[in-house]
């Protein structure tokens, strides 16, 4: 398996504001993973993280890692959408 950073730098990921949740939520688009934040650093942070985990967990099963889209980009939710 190619280094996991190579992975976590190249993989796109969302994140939104959640104001049912009251959280920004964070997405992984190619493995369909979560994570949330009270910020939107935190929510990156966190599905980094989550990220490294589940791709750890792959290799160890010995399952294909998904590569990544395109390179690396993360988008928001406009704040003015935001309420």
């Amino acid at each position: 398996m190619q280094n996991l950073d190579n992975y976590l730098r190249k993989y796109s990921y969302l994140v939104e504001y959640s104001s049912e949740d009251e959280a920004y939520l964070a997405r992984c688009i190619e493995l369909g993973i979560m994570a949330h934040g009270e910020s939107q650093e935190e929510a990156i942070t966190e599905i980094k993280e989550a990220t490294r985990v589940h791709l750890l967990m792959l290799a160890e099963d010995g399952d294909e890692i998904p590569q990544p889209s395109r390179g690396q980009k993360f988008s928001q939710t406009p704040s003015s959408l935001i309420r």
